[in-house]
């Protein structure tokens, strides 16, 4: 199943060689504009490469022997804060991984009280418990999904000026709890992305 946490990514022609003199100041102009263009299109390469923020699919822990597969990263630039989400798939299993980039940290943690405060509709029959392990203020919970029909938990937590929030589903039928130490596992692997790619955004 697909989840997602609901919360809160001009060509110019050759000249004949008798030209004149005329034709050859606009093929000059012409060969600047375009020398610009490139320029321009260097300068939007260069932008902050936020898909570093996510964890690689090749750091989440296999299930049952089937590797990981993300989708293309999709990067959210307005409205503010940035948002940069992948979903992950192996075999019926998903995570779908999102990342906030606020600010400063002050922001981020405002942010994070916000994504806590709405687990509770996006996971069903979960308590909201504490998970130290991944970061101070990790939080997770534990259930199914809101028709109650498949697995699936959330874990949300900040790093510097970023929120990250991590939801795993299961097929639908399959009721079997996603593992705290699991959970704990890919929060690891995503707060080392983080880490490794934030002081990289300019």
């Amino acid at each position: 199943m697909t989840v997602a946490l609901g919360l809160v990514v001009a060509g110019c022609g050759k000249k004949d060689e008798s030209s004149s003199a005329s034709s050859s100041k606009s093929t000059t102009t012409s060969t600047t504009t375009s020398t610009s263009t490139s320029t321009e299109s260097t300068a939007a390469e260069a932008a902050p490469d936020y898909a570093s923020l996510l964890v690689k699919a090749a750091d989440i822990p296999q299930v049952e022997n089937s590797p990981w597969v993300g989708d293309e990263p999709k990067v959210t630039m307005t409205p503010p804060p940035v948002d940069v989400t992948q979903t992950f798939t192996s075999g019926t299993n998903a995570i779908n991984v999102s990342v906030l980039v606020g600010d400063d940290a002050t922001q981020a943690a405002k942010a994070l009280t916000g994504a806590v405060e709405t687990l509770p509709s996006q996971v069903a029959g979960g308590t909201i418990d504490p998970l130290p392990g991944v970061t101070p203020d990790a939080k997770v919970t534990i259930g199914t999904s809101p028709d109650g029909k498949a697995a699936m938990a959330a874990l949300v937590f900040s790093v510097d000026r970023t929120v990250n929030i991590l939801v795993f589903g299961s097929a639908p039928g399959d009721l079997n709890p996603v593992p705290q130490d699991y959970i704990e596992m890919v929060g690891k692997a995503q707060v080392a992305a983080v880490e490794a790619g934030l002081p990289e955004l300019k």
